[in-house]
């Protein structure tokens, strides 16, 4: 009997490693806003506001003082453009935001949904506010 048991698991174990997922080819394009990628957004309360960045549901854009806006980038069970009026921040024990901590979206309905930040990057939203178009082009070599 465990022998069979044994043979099922290791069958079993077999086909598990050797699935594969597709994964997309296709690059992605970055938005022209987007700046570098920091480590950590020190506010010390300076946090004046929030806005969500059309069509991405997984990303907010958070602004420090008067203009230092920031993308954080996030994971979990949220949805930023159902947020009602406030958004919420839990750092781990500091100041500073960094990636691990959370947004937390009150949407008015269901109750709280929390996000994890992924990456935060710095924004310029100067940069290409007013255009259709605010993803990067993608280089390609053209020839004259």
């Amino acid at each position: 009997m465990k022998k069979i048991i044994s043979a099922t698991f290791f069958v079993v174990f077999l086909v598990g490693c050797t699935t594969s997922t597709e994964t997309d080819s296709t690059p992605k394009t970055v938005d022209i806003r987007q700046g570098e990628e920091v480590k950590r957004i020190c506010f010390a309360s300076s946090v004046n506001g929030w806005r969500e960045i059309k069509g991405e549901r997984q990303s907010v854009i958070l602004t420090k003082g008067v203009r230092d806006e920031y993308r954080l980038d996030l994971s979990g069970i949220c949805d930023v453009s159902r947020a009602m009026n406030n958004i919420a921040t839990r750092t781990r024990g500091s100041s500073c935001l960094t990636r691990g901590d959370e947004i937390i979206i009150a949407d008015g309905l269901s109750g709280l949904d929390r996000c994890f930040i992924k990456k935060i990057y710095t924004w310029n939203s100067d940069v290409a506010e007013n255009t259709e178009d605010t993803t990067a082009p993608e280089s390609k070599d053209q020839e004259s």
